[in-house]
C-alpha cells in the first residue's frame, strides 16, 4: 500500500514557532525515525527560516550535507554546503537602513550577509545574546559601514507584536520600498531586500531538483512565512500562528511545544 506521503517529495519547514519547541530543541531520535522514511520516499527536507544558514546548519550536524537551507527569510539559499543564491541589497537601502538605526538607537539591530552577522557596539549585551541564539556566526563591530560583507537582511526585536507592527510601519515609512520589513513573531522583526523571501529561495530548490508546489509541505507560523504556506500544495500553519496565517494555509498542525511538525510528518509518511 502507498503511504500517504508518496505524492510529497519536498517538506519544508520554519524553524523557531513551528518545528523547534520554545527551548530551541527537537526530537531528534524522532526526527531521524522520520528522516529515514522520507528519504526511502526521495522526499527533500529543506529549512526555511529567518534565521541565519550557520545557525541551521548546526542544528542538523547528521544531515547538513544533503538538506536544503533557505536561511535569512530567502537571503541565503544553499542546497548541502553549496551556495545556491545570495542576495545583495542594494548599497544605498543599505545606507538608508543605517542610517535609520543610528537615528533610533533605542531600537536595537543586528545586519546579516554572507559571512557573519554584526552588532555594533553601543548594543546591549542582551541583545548581543539573544542573536547569538538565531547567529551562531555574529561579530562586535564599531560601525555597521566598516563591515565588509555582502548585506541582505537587518533584524531587530522589540517588546512584543504590536510594538513591532509600530516599528515596522515606521521603518516601511523610513525606507519607502527600498528594504521591507516584516513581522518573525514574538517581536522579532526583519527588514529584508525587496522580492526576496522564503517562497523565492525555496523555488530556487525547487527548479533545482524538479519539484512542483503540489509536490511540497510547507510549515510556518508567521507572517515571513506566508509566501512559502501560499506556494506549497500541502501547507499547515501551526496552531499558535496569527489567524490570518492560519487562513493562508491549507491545515492548521498541533502546536510546536507538542512537537507538531513531527506528528504531522509521521502521519505522512507512515508505512
Amino acid at each position: 500500500m502507498a503511504s500517504k506521503g508518496c505524492g510529497i517529495r519536498l517538506v519544508a519547514v520554519d524553524e523557531d514557532g513551528t518545528f523547534l519547541r520554545d527551548h530551541q530543541g527537537y526530537d531528534v531520535e524522532r526526527f531521524e525515525r522520520i528522516w529515514g522514511q522520507m528519504a526511502k520516499r526521495g522526499c527533500r527536507f529543506v529549512v526555511a527560516s529567518g534565521n541565519q544558514y550557520y545557525q541551521i546548519r548546526d542544528l542538523f550536524p547528521a544531515h547538513a550535507h544533503e538538506m536544503g537551507f533557505v536561511s535569512a527569510n530567502g537571503a541565503y539559499v544553499l542546497d548541502g554546503s553549496e551556495e545556491v543564491f545570495a542576495a545583495r541589497a542594494p548599497r544605498e537601502a543599505v545606507e538608508a537602513m543605517i542610517d535609520y538605526a543610528h537615528a533610533n538607537p533605542e531600537v536595537p539591530f543586528s545586519m546579516l550577509g554572507v559571512r557573519g552577522a554584526y552588532v555594533e557596539r553601543g548594543s546591549s549585551q542582551w541583545f548581543f545574546d539573544d542573536t547569538a541564539v538565531y547567529c551562531h556566526r555574529l561579530f562586535w563591530v564599531d560601525d555597521f559601514r566598516d563591515v565588509d560583507d555582502q548585506v541582505f537582511m537587518f533584524s531587530s526585536v522589540v517588546d512584543g507584536v504590536d510594538e513591532a507592527m509600530v516599528q515596522i510601519l515606521r521603518v516601511r515609512d523610513a525606507l519607502g520600498g527600498s528594504m521591507e520589513p516584516v513581522s518573525s513573531g514574538d517581536g522579532y522583526f526583519d527588514v529584508v531586500t525587496p522580492g526576496v523571501h522564503k517562497a523565492s529561495g525555496l523555488r530556487m530548490l525547487m527548479d533545482r531538483w524538479g519539484i512542483s508546489p503540489s509536490e511540497v509541505a510547507a510549515f510556518g507560523d508567521s507572517h515571513n512565512d506566508v509566501e512559502m504556506l501560499e506556494m506549497a500544495g500541502r501547507s499547515y500553519a501551526m496552531a499558535g500562528a496569527p489567524d490570518d496565517v492560519k487562513a493562508v494555509a491549507g491545515h492548521v498542525a498541533p502546536p510546536c511545544e507538542e512537537d507538531g511538525v513531527l506528528q504531522v510528518l509521521e502521519g505522512l509518511f507512515s508505512e
